[in-house]
């Protein structure tokens, strides 16, 4: 006798997201990025709800696909996922990927789309799926810089740390730089945020926006689903950092430092504290985040803390004749929050 076994591919707005979570937490490679608290921390973000592209066999959710869409003047961009390259794509790669992603690319054809970039994760290996059956145009590259925590002890860690790191951290606890954890009351959230962007507008790189602080708030749950960590100089607030946990990874999210006291070499204390915490957490990743190719700086000081490359990629769909017929000045106000393509190869 033969078994016909169902299989469903759908794209829809609507997900049980008791479902969803139930089904990223058997998948090892699922990040922060994916979980449902940050969608919904997303949609009030960028003022635009999720799309699933779905995969079920005999009705059980086997992969997903979320994305989100944002339609302007000059066409549809499309991000799995947008918001500062929050990772997306596949979530658990099976024998369904080939038909979500023809899927994917039917939805694009049909919705007059500008643009529309799957950003991989660093963590889950599915470059051939991609490269095989989305219909993109360019890739962009990137490279994630992540500490593994597993099967480390505290001793093992700071050993494999460089010489440098080391001696970054003695030095802030010799200043006396005391850390501690905290909530986002209004004052933290208002002295984090004007650190932030003190900070960023001082490098000339891309402010978080003004409710940011607010809506981690509003969506996650303050030492379950991240940590704000804090270094005080005789009672001072100096430095604050923000991580996130999922699953099995704890996210290097968004630091900030009063410049005046760059030399206490909080930042390295601070870091060294949540990867501690993080330990005790039971995670086994220890996320960095993305370093572009030009940030060899930053590369080598997250080089310092014994972390491993991982390459992954941005793989987009787009109409690069129209891309280069808009001003950059309105791609940058239209698309806020989207990844739309390398600027170098449109403007």
């Amino acid at each position: 006798m033969q078994i016909t076994v169902k299989m469903k591919i759908e794209i829809t707005s609507e997900l049980n997201f008791i479902e969803y979570t139930d089904f990223l937490s058997k998948n090892n490679s699922s990040t922060f990025y994916h979980s449902a608290n940050h969608l919904d921390f997303l949609q009030a973000q960028i003022d635009s709800k999720p799309f699933f592209i779905t995969a079920r066999e005999q009705n059980e959710l086997i992969d997903v696909l979320p994305f989100f869409m944002k339609k302007t003047k000059f066409g549809k961009v499309i991000n799995s996922l947008p918001f500062f390259g929050s990772y997306g794509g596949l979530i658990s790669p099976s024998k369904t990927s080939k038909m979500i992603l023809e899927s994917f690319n039917l939805f694009n054809r049909d919705n007059d789309v500008l643009s529309s970039v799957i950003i991989s994760n660093p963590f889950s290996d599915v470059t051939n799926l991609y490269e095989k059956y989305f219909d993109y145009t360019l890739i962009d590259h990137r490279l994630a810089q992540c500490l593994k925590l597993h099967g480390f002890s505290m001793d093992d860690l700071w050993n494999s740390f460089e010489q440098r790191v080391r001696r970054s951290i003695r030095k802030s606890i010799n200043l006396q730089v005391k850390i501690e954890k905290t909530n986002l009351s209004d004052d933290v959230i208002n002295d984090f945020y004007l650190m932030h962007k003190s900070e960023i507008e001082s490098k000339n790189g891309k402010v978080k926006p003004s409710n940011f602080l607010i809506n981690i708030k509003n969506f996650f749950s303050v030492h379950r689903d991240y940590d704000i960590f804090y270094a005080k100089i005789d009672d001072k607030i100096i430095s604050y950092l923000l991580v996130f946990y999922f699953n099995q990874f704890a996210e290097y999210y968004m630091p900030a430092y009063d410049p005046k006291q760059k030399k206490s070499q909080s930042t390295s204390l601070l870091i060294w504290e949540s990867i501690q915490a993080s330990l005790r957490k039971k995670i086994s990743y220890y996320n960095f985040g993305g370093t572009w190719p030009n940030q060899s700086e930053l590369y080598l000081f997250k080089r310092g803390w014994n972390t491993t490359d991982f390459l992954y990629n941005y793989y987009i769909f787009c109409d690069i004749e129209r891309l280069k017929n808009i001003d950059k000045s309105d791609l940058t106000k239209e698309f806020s929050n989207f990844y739309v393509a390398p600027y170098d190869q449109i403007i």
